[in-house]
């Protein structure tokens, strides 16, 4: 695509094509105010002309144009040069009850219709009783008359004119003003996509930009206003530094941003996901959160304040706001602990930074993180001994577990928060299986047998020995009987039966018998014995193998490799009483050290 700037003027010999791909004209009062009060509030000084968004199109002829992006404010400016009654731009619609010359006839009526009058004020923030007032009198006065109009696109079309008129009017004196800053002073990023581009191509085009994919908005805009300032310097060879400085300072954050590992370090907020270039939550971060239904906040305040020689922005602090980020980044400490925070708390990088701007040190800082996270995480909600599968306390306890494991024990190791952002449907998997599915043949038999003759000799609690062995023993030697007759039926009855006796004192939802595996992996596993389930998630087993960019989380491979029992109660075929038993201690061991403040100042 090529790209310049065109002026209002400049437009006013063309005609705009747009296709029926197209959704309806919708923008909201809101975003009609806004535009009306910029164009009416821009005065030439810093910047010589007020720059709208893209308009994004392919030359059909000399003259005609196909609007592949921008229709909402090419209409929106439409309206307001038929209200001036101002030579106009012509928009060719191929749907939306048009002629076959593609003019929409309602659109050229609505200068002669009647229009409501309306208060409309600079303070104006609540738009809805000027909505309602609206659309009362076109359903009263306007459509009542004249069902063949009542249309959503029409009624769009009349709302936002009847906008335009009783805001423009209440300006008698300098309307003719606004004209000349809208025709004259008001310019739009001008892209033209190439003439062969083929139809499939284009629409494929509207749809990118509809989703965010291309961004051409905020950060380019706001880039821009940057740029412009520098242009003042009145120093020829510090200008030229200073532009040079702020081109590498853009590209470094700009890159930096866009890598999806520190991406997912900063942020887990999925909506940030539609942040196309990244560099923009920086300027977030600066101005502070605005309103979330403001797309264009940040690029407004911007504009604003570059006005004020008191209050410009400070490329300086922003920088400074992407160093302590990338610091963070880079120190395994402060990395996890930050991580842990983003992803796990109700907290967002902005009041990581607030939090930082406070602390006196490092360590101080990083106390106070850890104070959140032990806040969070309190013993009265998360007690290891009485949470268990279906609590959502769960999921959040092996996460932290995961991320204090990677910082205590893999000391070269960063925690991947974007591996497992990226895994999308994570689950709580039984180590111990309830019930024998995947057992179906003999040999699978006698590895169960074998694996309960090990539970019971390896979980020594008075309760298994003196109550329950003798009967699990009588129900594992019935079971060597059915196998030895080749009864698959009865053994398949028989295992159920000693699950439910062994669920009477091994319950399978406790914690401790529980652990992350991403669903690809889980459907693999299935309720298998835990000397198969321990060969897949190891890659040991020949025969079904995982997929090898999954994500097997390192506590869960701690769990299969049994790392936290030890030796003296070491056996791989079953995960008994003293495995659980080690697990959670080892937990509850592993996340005391990772939240234990500092104390000692880290520099």
């Amino acid at each position: 695509m090529k790209e310049h700037l065109k002026n209002i003027e400049e437009l006013l010999d063309f005609d705009f094509k747009i296709d029926a791909y197209q959704r309806g004209y919708r923008w909201d009062t809101a975003q009609v105010f806004s535009l009306l009060t910029d164009i009416h509030e821009f005065t030439p000084g810093f910047q010589s002309f007020y720059c709208l968004q893209p308009l994004v199109v392919r030359k059909i002829d000399n003259n005609t144009y196909e609007l592949i992006d921008g229709q909402q404010r090419a209409t929106t400016i439409s309206l307001i040069l038929m209200f001036f009654k101002s030579k106009n731009y012509q928009l060719l619609y191929t749907t939306r009850n048009t002629e076959q010359n593609g003019i929409n006839t309602f659109i050229e009526s609505i200068p002669h219709l009647a229009i409501p009058n309306l208060t409309l004020n600079k303070e104006l923030e609540n738009f809805a009783d000027i909505d309602t007032q609206i659309s009362k009198y076109w359903k009263e006065e306007i459509a009542k008359s004249n069902p063949t109009i009542d249309s959503v696109d029409n009624f769009y079309f009349y709302k936002n004119y009847a906008v335009i008129h009783n805001w423009l009017n209440q300006f008698e004196e300098s309307k003719e003003e606004f004209k000349r800053k809208l025709l004259t002073q008001t310019k739009v990023i001008w892209y033209v996509e190439n003439e062969d581009s083929s139809d499939t191509q284009i629409i494929e085009k509207f749809i990118n930009f509809n989703e965010g994919k291309i961004e051409l908005e905020q950060a380019e805009l706001i880039k821009a206003l940057f740029v412009l300032d520098m242009g003042n310097i009145p120093h020829t060879v510090q200008r030229q530094y200073e532009e040079n400085q702020f081109a590498d300072d853009w590209n470094l954050i700009e890159h930096q941003m866009s890598d999806k590992k520190f991406w997912r370090f900063i942020s887990s907020n999925k909506n940030d996901e539609n942040i196309a270039n990244k560099i923009n939550l920086l300027f977030q971060l600066y101005n502070g959160y605005g309103k979330t239904e403001d797309k264009f906040y940040n690029y407004r305040k911007f504009e604003k304040d570059f006005k004020n020689q008191h209050n410009k922005p400070n490329w300086g602090k922003i920088t400074q706001l992407y160093n302590n980020l990338e610091e963070w980044f880079f120190d395994r400490t402060s990395y996890h602990i930050i991580g842990a925070i983003i992803h796990l708390t109700h907290l967002n990088i902005f009041t990581v930074l607030e939090i930082a701007k406070e602390a006196d040190t490092k360590t101080a800082f990083r106390n106070q993180l850890r104070h959140l996270l032990k806040e969070e995480f309190s013993k009265e909600k998360y007690n290891l001994e009485k949470i268990e599968y279906g609590d959502s306390e769960v999921f959040k306890m092996l996460f932290l577990y995961n991320i204090a494991l990677t910082e205590i024990d893999e000391t070269e190791t960063f925690f991947p928060f974007y591996r497992f952002y990226d895994t999308k449907n994570w689950n709580i998997e039984h180590i111990l299986a309830k019930n024998d599915d995947g057992l179906d043949s003999f040999k699978e038999f006698e590895n169960y047998h074998h694996d309960i003759k090990s539970l019971l000799e390896f979980s020594k609690t008075e309760e298994i020995s003196l109550e329950n062995n003798p009967i699990i023993n009588g129900l594992l030697d019935d079971l060597s009987g059915l196998i030895e007759q080749k009864n698959k039926a009865g053994s398949k009855k028989k295992i159920n039966e000693i699950n439910d006796k062994i669920a009477e004192f091994f319950s399978i939802d406790d914690f401790n018998n529980l652990c992350l595996l991403d669903q690809s992996t889980n459907i693999k596993v299935g309720k298998r014995p835990f000397r198969q389930k321990r060969d897949i998630i190891l890659n040991l087993d020949n025969e079904i193998k995982i997929k090898p960019n999954t994500y097997i989380p390192i506590g869960t491979r701690d769990v299969f490799s049994k790392k936290t029992t030890a030796s003296v109660s070491y056996q791989i075929d079953y995960w008994n009483l003293a495995d659980r038993e080690a697990y959670r201690q080892t937990i509850q061991r592993i996340i005391f050290d990772f939240l234990k403040p500092e104390q000692n100042e880290s520099h």
